[in-house]
């Protein structure tokens, strides 16, 4: 056990660094263990629009709401890497693109004519997009201001686990497969190239049907826009496939011309920890022990909700372990 701290967080992606930080400015005092450090998690990876993906949970919506808010907030702070970004989601062919339920702002639908070939329909709004490197370096500053310590070190066995703290938090996404003997995440395996902007402001994303397989989208993030992507089901492979790189810049390109001849500058491939549901709130045997993970394609989405959600848990667990 780490001594005089009240909360160990395990993980140190979004989930486990916001968790942390609404944790300590609450009061309790929190240390994060991670096996890597934020800029090398899966977290890094995303391309971290908003909008829940590959995710599944009957408060998913609520969370994904609360979120945000605060990154609406945070949107005003240049330093936080978040902004609001008008863009559009369009299907091909017969598919048809659900209009947006609550969340999104300045919702219309589209000319089919401004639409990019073999797209048929589509919706444009506005949602928060976050460059995650810069987020991710922002959620660290705030809680180094809080004196949080965020320790990389080897992964926590399932032995070790529920000896860390008086509470103890989760949130190691895939990494929960070794914590907890027969959890059923998954990895759900994606690519995501980084390439030059040709001057790019706003977003496109391809509406499917989720299947594996090649999608489109483009985030624009600066100098650098994001392209993607792909979805291989229970694929752990965090390889680089040049072949798939090529088929997803092709993809992209023909969504967006000025894409044509751009300089790709990195290639990342992130595993989504997908799960028939989230998995948030205590364990059935150590109940101090509070899992947050599972959360797909929709970790940056619902982090500040699951957040809450775990101070809630917390709170309760505390109140439970005093005396009479």
């Amino acid at each position: 056990m780490i001594r005089h701290t009240d909360v160990v967080v395990i993980g140190a992606g979004v989930s486990g660094l916001t968790s942390a930080l609404r944790l300590a400015e609450s009061g309790f005092s929190v240390h994060v263990r991670s096996a890597e450090p934020p800029g090398r998690t899966t977290s890094c990876t995303a391309g971290a629009i908003w909008g829940p993906h590959l995710v599944a949970h009957e408060r998913a919506l609520a969370w994904a709401l609360r979120s945000l808010a605060v990154f609406r907030e945070l949107a005003t702070d240049p330093r936080t890497g978040v902004r609001m970004v008008d863009g559009v989601e369009a299907s091909r062919g017969t598919l048809v693109t659900p209009r947006p339920g609550t969340g999104p702002d300045d919702v219309r639908r589209c000319d089919p004519a401004t639409l990019p070939p073999t797209f048929t329909n589509g919706w444009r709004y506005r949602v928060p997009l976050i460059d995650m490197s810069r987020y991710l370096e922002y959620l660290s500053e705030r809680l180094d201001d809080l004196g949080v310590e965020v320790t990389i070190t080897d992964p926590v066995t399932a032995a070790e686990l529920p000896r860390l703290a008086p509470l103890v938090v989760n949130c190691t996404g895939l990494g929960a497969r070794e914590l907890i003997a027969g959890d059923p995440v998954a990895p759900v395996r994606g690519d995501l190239l980084v390439a030059e902007n040709p001057g790019l402001d706003q977003f496109f994303v391809e509406h499917d049907d989720d299947s594996d397989g090649l999608t489109t989208y483009l985030l624009p993030q600066g100098d650098r826009v994001m392209l993607g992507g792909s979805r291989s089901t229970g694929d752990w492979s965090t390889a680089r496939n040049p072949e798939v790189a090529d088929a997803i810049l092709a993809r992209c390109t023909a969504a967006e011309p000025r894409l044509a001849g751009v300089r790709i500058l990195e290639h990342h491939v992130g595993l989504r920890p997908v799960r028939e549901q989230v998995r948030i709130g205590p364990d059935e045997t150590h109940p101090h022990v509070l899992h947050n993970y599972g959360h797909g394609g929709g970790g940056v989405t619902l982090s500040w909700g699951c957040a809450q959600e775990v101070l809630e848990c917390a709170g309760a667990a505390v109140r439970t372990s005093r005396p009479g």
